[in-house]
């Protein structure tokens, strides 16, 4: 077996964490470079963490190999209060991590965007995901999968009064929501990521919309 050596940005988010969850006990995985502000406090003999400045206006990793990037980084406009500070975090840090990637020579980068993502959206969230998606396509990465997730569900550090409702409305009445829009759980967008990142063997660019990781983390559960 071919082991892979991981780099995972936004360890501390819904999505990131559950990511680092699941590699830990991936064969496939052999090392995960987590690339962090400060120490997690995290230990395990597969993990190393990097002391990262992602204000930096240029990434760079000194004496570092990787077989894949995955970029799990996100906001909200009422944490960050401002749309600048928004596009900083879920635009032109991913765009940075995506060149990292491409200086790193890594085969392959999966990034968490939005349902709805598109770079001429009439609304402000999808039109700056859309925006991230647009320039990372253009870099011509090895490889580079898309993952658009609806809602998403899982036990989030920060409270969320909108996303919160949204779930336990989700958990009562789940009809209300079409199958296009279903929710989805953070563990079950991580199983997805991590199982086209291993298996993905030609250069191409992938976009893996919501239902899609509803079925390919059912087909993987079920295996």
């Amino acid at each position: 077996m071919n082991k892979k050596t991981v780099i995972v940005a936004g360890s501390s988010g819904l999505v990131g964490k559950e990511v680092v969850k699941q590699l830990l006990t991936d064969p496939q995985c052999k090392e995960i470079i987590l690339l962090v502000r400060k120490s997690s406090g995290m230990k395990h003999e597969k993990i190393k963490e990097v002391i990262f400045d992602f204000t930096a206006s240029e990434y760079s990793l000194e004496h570092t190999e990787a077989d894949v990037m995955f970029i799990c980084i996100g906001t909200t406009m009422n944490k960050v209060k401002s749309k600048k500070a928004f596009e900083e975090v879920d635009l032109h840090i991913p765009v940075k991590l995506g060149k990292l990637a491409h200086k790193l020579n890594i085969t392959h980068v999966s990034v968490i965007s939005a349902m709805g993502a598109h770079a001429k959206s009439t609304f402000f969230y999808n039109r700056v995901k859309g925006n991230m998606e647009s320039h990372l396509i253009s870099m011509n990465l090895s490889s580079l999968t898309i993952v658009r997730p609806s809602l998403l569900i899982g036990d989030r550090e920060e409270f969320r009064f909108g996303e919160r409702l949204a779930e336990k409305l989700y958990k009562a009445i789940p009809f209300i929501y079409p199958s296009k829009y279903e929710p989805v759980e953070s563990s079950s967008v991580a199983r997805a990521m991590i199982q086209d990142a291993f298996n993905t063997q030609t250069d191409s660019v992938k976009i893996i919309e919501n239902k899609k990781i509803h079925e390919i983390s059912r087909n993987i559960l079920k295996s």
